[in-house]
């Protein structure tokens, strides 16, 4: 299958460092900001100012702003996390996608059919994103709620994400993993090589373990007016029936449901 042609992509990776005095302080305000994630919800001091490469005087001074703005919180054993600012922003983001409105209906109805876990994500920097999540029911979330962070080169997400982008990002993308040692992942191309075969002859990519022990996912591409800007994923439990059904089945059909979000979404106001 080949891919959908589509807008050039944005050449940022997300990555960059800004120049100037202000601009570099929000740049550095954000970097702290991206620290957190759902492994990590708390971080002192010492951990925020060494991971960044920071002096501790313009750690605390960033700090100290983030705190006053409540985007950061002190717990008391001195501790930071993130506040009720993020949250407040991260609801109005999520309320504000059309990609989400598009896709939340179709993604319910989906996870019940089939009894998995359906997930639609984006890129963040050298992660995917979830920007929604849907459970059958009865089942548990497994951790991939709004908001958690999957790697890239080891998740069919991230692997089907990839594998739609123009080659110049491709390219970008793939070296700025293996500079940042990100998951290790020279020891995961030829996964992901084999996952962009599977995508060219199917349109989605199988992968075995992406999150615990006998899970498997299967994961598409999502089109938003033909920019490759998402990825659909379909998660379950299982053994290797499940992963039959997982290629045979599900898979199909969740690459047509892809399509059809995105026919959906060329029907919103962008």
């Amino acid at each position: 299958m080949r891919r959908r042609t589509a807008e050039p992509n944005p050449p940022m990776l997300g990555l960059e460092a800004a120049g100037g005095g202000q601009v570099n302080s929000l740049q550095r305000g954000l970097d702290i900001l991206h620290l957190f994630n759902g492994r990590e919800p708390m971080l002192t001091h010492a951990e925020i100012a060494g991971r960044l490469g920071l002096p501790r005087a313009t750690a605390s001074k960033l700090i100290a702003t983030l705190v006053a703005a409540n985007f950061l919180r002190q717990d008391v054993n001195g501790a930071y996390g993130p506040d009720v600012a993020c949250l407040a922003l991260g609801r109005a983001v999520k309320r504000g996608l059309p990609v989400v409105q598009a896709a939340s209906p179709q993604m319910l109805r989906f996870a019940e059919e089939f009894g998995v876990h359906v997930s639609l994500m984006t890129r963040e920097r050298l992660q995917m994103l979830v920007l929604e999540h849907a459970v059958p029911s009865g089942l548990s979330h497994l951790g991939l709620a709004t908001g958690a962070l999957v790697p890239m080169a080891r998740s069919a997400s991230g692997r089907a994400f990839l594998w739609a982008q123009k080659p110049g990002l491709q390219a970008e993308l793939f070296e700025a993993l293996k500079d940042a040692g990100a998951e290790g992942a020279h020891r995961f191309m030829p996964g992901v090589y084999a996952a962009f075969q599977e995508l060219e002859e199917r349109g989605f990519c199988f992968m075995a373990s992406p999150v615990t022990r006998q899970t498997s996912s299967v994961a598409t591409p999502l089109y938003d007016r033909g920019a490759p800007a998402y990825s659909l994923a379909a998660m379950s439990l299982g053994g290797s029936d499940r992963e039959r059904e997982l290629i045979e089945e599900i898979g199909p059909r969740l690459l047509q449901v892809s399509a059809e979000i995105s026919r959906d979404l060329e029907r919103l106001p962008a």
